[in-house]
């Protein structure tokens, strides 16, 4: 028997978002399937710094046995099905000890898959995925370009405007770097969501993830002081782990770092960003109809790759656009008979709304947006590589893509030599570790409070790994991800991804405990 246990409680909004939770626990059954839970970052590479989608899984009684009595109960569509449940109702885990309850898993039902066999098992397997998902299957649309904006400004930017379903919570640290131009190398309806975010963080080299915790569902965006202004640790394992994962491989070693910045160019005056003159069909309006067409842009010379624009001129009657009753332009002139009004302003394109008010089909002989162009075509790659590791392992590289940062300078050169400095040489990597809450309450209360950017640390006999350094200087790890299981006798377990604190100690200015050049510190960058 476990020596400490958790009230595990799952809920769910049958009366539809934001109208309370409903507490399914009773129906749960851990018995055919444990309650399965992963979110944040799934690994801990120099690159690994936005979450994927964070799942839940688990089983419902669909027998005569649960709550409602009858089969099918948790079958959508079925006759006897619960009122209310269905994909896309929002879902919850909690699991309380110690008076206080965590929220876990804090999503959207996604999948049901009944068993079929009315004499079988007769479970529902089911599975919700959480805030991420929406960020992965959405498109960025009607952002203009940004000037002058912190990372976390951006990212409130981009969530905020191009996602319905919004996140249960936010907390965003207020970045370190502020970019002179950005979300103007997007592609507007193309690009996903989850991608302009990953440029965004990429950019700051923060962290953005889905976190549990008291509320649960929390989208938290990471500055790059974050980590190593940490401080001490919020959780220690000393021996009391289940199972650790440490490797010592050349795979982890990186001894030449290219960090690309993208300085931007922009003219010194307004140019045909898109113009649909040159075509060899044109658009037809039917009179009294109303259509949208969206004109991405493009560089005024030859049209060979995607641009941004900023003020965007409002387009003129007979400049911008000419309409005719005949395709080939043969015909009579009947400009005057449509209205082009621009329904939409993105950074790399508009989408018109164009109206024919007159009582004839209309031809759109031209059609075309000006405004000032602006260009990533400058990008600037500086460089970092260390010799000695490269003849002793091989060369290793690795390539690191700041879209938003513009500075090809020193800024860009000490990110590349800090990253040399932390993987150059060999090191054993901890890269996972599961631990069970049911052994201690001090486990317990662990397994279920910390979250991705917690910090801990480790001791271990076999691996030699120790939780103090030379003059007892800490050596921590932080939590990029979590993967929880709830299964038979309420036993609780956790694997965390880790990502070693050392890689995050670079060099801050008049900053106590990350300041101290080859003491608490390597040189790096601010």
């Amino acid at each position: 028997m476990p020596t400490v246990s958790a009230t595990v409680a799952m809920e769910c909004e049958l009366a539809g978002v934001g109208a309370g939770w409903t507490d399914i626990t009773a129906d749960t059954r851990i018995d055919v399937q444990p309650l399965e839970i992963d979110y944040g970052i799934a690994s801990s590479g120099p690159l690994d710094r936005i979450a994927d989608t964070g799942t839940m899984s688990w089983a419902m009684n669909n027998a005569v046995s649960n709550t409602g009595g009858v089969l099918g109960y948790y079958t959508p569509g079925h006759t006897n099905a619960r009122a209310g449940w269905d994909i896309g109702i929002g879902v919850r885990c909690k699991l309380t000890y110690g008076g206080t309850s965590y929220y876990k898993g804090v999503g959207t039902l996604v999948s049901v898959i009944p068993d079929a066999g009315k004499y079988q098992r007769r479970a529902v397997i089911c599975q919700a995925v959480d805030w991420m998902d929406e960020a992965a299957r959405t498109r960025i649309r009607g952002i203009g370009i940004q000037t002058n904006q912190r990372s976390d400004q951006l990212i409130s930017t981009i969530v905020t405007n191009s996602v319905t379903r919004q996140p249960a919570a936010t907390s965003y640290d207020t970045g370190q770097s502020t970019f002179a131009i950005a979300l103007d190398n997007m592609n507007d309806t193309q690009t996903p969501v989850l991608s302009a975010l990953a440029d965004v963080t990429l950019s700051e080299l923060g962290y953005l993830y889905v976190k549990g915790g008291t509320t649960g569902g929390v989208l938290k965006f990471e500055d790059r002081h974050a980590r190593p202004k940490f401080g001490a640790a919020v959780g220690s394992f000393d021996e009391t782990m289940v199972s650790l994962n440490v490797t010592r491989s050349r795979g982890d070693i990186i001894n030449r770092v290219y960090v690309v910045v993208h300085p931007r160019t922009t003219a010194g005056s307004a140019s045909v960003l898109y113009e649909l003159t040159t075509t060899g069909s044109v658009p037809e309006i039917a009179a009294g109809v109303t259509i949208q067409i969206t004109a991405p842009f493009r560089e005024s010379s030859i049209k060979s790759y995607r641009v941004a624009g900023s003020s965007i001129i409002t387009p003129v009657s007979g400049q911008d656009w000419i309409a005719n009753t005949a395709s080939d332009g043969s015909g009579s002139v009947i400009t005057s008979d449509v209205a082009v009004t621009l329904a939409t302003t993105a950074a790399n394109a508009v989408t018109f709304n164009i109206v024919n008010s007159g009582s004839v089909t209309a031809y759109l002989t031209t059609l075309q947006v000006r405004g000032t162009e602006v260009a990533d075509i400058s990008d600037t790659v500086m460089a970092s590589f260390d010799a000695t590791s490269a003849a002793t392992y091989g060369e290793i590289d690795t390539r690191i893509d700041m879209k938003y940062e513009s500075s090809a300078g020193e800024f860009a050169a000490n990110i590349a030599q800090w990253i040399l400095a932390t993987y150059k040489d060999p090191r054993y990597v901890v890269s996972e570790m599961s631990v069970t809450g049911n052994s201690s309450a001090y486990l317990m209360t662990k397994v279920l409070s910390l979250e991705p950017g917690d910090k801990i640390t480790i001791g271990e006999a076999m691996t030699g790994i120790t939780e103090t350094g030379a003059g007892s200087a800490e050596i921590g790890y932080f939590i990029n991800g979590c993967r929880l299981s709830v299964s038979g006798g309420g036993i609780i377990r956790v694997s965390w991804i880790l990502s070693p604190a050392e890689q995050q100690n670079f060099w801050i200015l008049q900053q106590v405990g990350a300041s101290e050049l080859g003491i608490s510190t390597v040189l790096g960058f601010a």
